[in-house]
């Protein structure tokens, strides 16, 4: 089991989160040498399923391997669904390929994010449609470009392995539907979209809403008393650091604080600590208001697809349990250390425990 873990450990994270993930978002940009690792893991693990999954992909770097892991299986006696009924399939200039890798990157402390659908472009090349997200203002930046398809496959896996950039690729469904709730999110704003949108939404391709958000496949919730004991710490994860609450809500926590440092009844650094508590907590809830933890929790929601796509599938389930916990109305702050954590990395408490020797 121990050797099997190292294997898993091993392999890229788009492969990673595949195996120990949902099967709907197939692992793409790897090489033949990646993909025959996976297909071992698969084989070592008995999992037809997946494997059937890779089989019946359109990439043949993924579909031949599979099969060949799948034969394996059926020679070791294990119980392997009967391949499907073999189609023609076309060949040549006009002949389907496999999607083109599109990408996310993550949201930052104001809730903006840049977020890149690529489509089958004209010439050997890809369409590259960026667009710059606002979880307020809706669609703030849109360009379009075209790059040749090798070069844009190296681009990608150029950013996707840069620790420091936190990009994943991810499905073009999800993308083209994060432009599109950006789009009609301007519009309720009454504000206008970048001037080249209107030309090129039609080349972006249709817009489906998910029935569900593909980061619950990848990262099921967590039960509640373990989400309470480690959301927390999801803080510390350069995701979510530079996250910050409603400026509302921390104007109101601010005078909130002026009051109790400049207090002289509360000379005890135990009963001021007391009271910053409720003062976080009533800010805290103050900005609860459903349309923020929708805000909120959708936020958290799609930074767990981004960690899952990377492979950080125990930091993915985390994300979605704190997305449910924040969008349960019933949970009061006190109950979300997620969202208390918000208000409290922005204090320094111990400054407050003598506020006469830090004026």
């Amino acid at each position: 089991m121990a050797a099997e873990e190292q294997d898993v450990a091993a392999l890229p994270s788009p492969a990673r989160a595949f195996v120990e993930g949902g099967v709907d978002l197939l692992p793409s940009a790897l090489s033949a040498v990646e993909v025959e690792r996976l297909v071992a893991v698969l084989v070592a693990r008995g999992d037809a399923g997946r494997l059937t999954r890779l089989a019946e992909a359109a990439d043949k770097s993924l579909a031949k391997p599979a099969r060949r892991g799948l034969h394996l299986l059926r020679t070791r006696g294990a119980k392997v669904p009967a391949p499907g009924k073999r189609e023609f399939r076309v060949h040549g200039p006009y002949a389907g390929e496999a999607e083109p890798p599109s990408l996310l990157s993550m949201i930052d402390g104001r809730g903006e994010r840049i977020v890149w659908l690529v489509r089958a472009g004209s010439g050997g090349a890809f369409d590259v449609f960026q667009s710059e997200l606002s979880e307020t203002r809706g669609l703030i930046g849109f360009s379009v470009g075209t790059v040749g398809k090798k070069e844009w496959r190296q681009h990608v896996r150029k950013v996707v392995d840069d620790t420091r950039l936190v990009v994943a690729e991810a499905p073009a469904a999800h993308v083209r539907w994060l432009i599109e709730q950006a789009y009609q999110r301007t519009l309720a704003a009454g504000r206008v979209p970048p001037p080249e949108f209107g030309g090129a939404r039609l080349s972006l391709g249709p817009a489906e809403r998910p029935e569900r958000h593909p980061a619950l496949e990848l990262a099921p919730l967590l039960s509640l008393d373990e989400a309470q004991a480690k959301v927390a710490g999801l803080h510390a994860l350069v995701e979510v650091s530079t996250w910050i609450p409603p400026k509302e809500s921390l104007e109101t926590l601010d005078l909130e604080i002026g009051e109790i440092t400049t207090s002289k009844l509360l000379v005890d650094p135990m009963a001021r600590s007391e009271q910053l508590d409720r003062a976080i907590a009533r800010a805290a809830d103050q900005a609860l208001t459903p349309a923020y933890r929708e805000q909120l929790a959708e936020r958290l929601r799609e930074t767990a697809l981004l960690v899952a796509l990377r492979g950080r599938l125990d930091d993915a389930r985390l994300l979605t349990s704190a997305a449910a916990m924040t969008e349960n109305h019933d949970l009061e702050s006190a109950a979300n250390p997620f969202v208390r954590r918000l208000y409290e990395k922005l204090i320094d408490r111990e400054r407050l425990k003598s506020p006469k020797e830090n004026p």
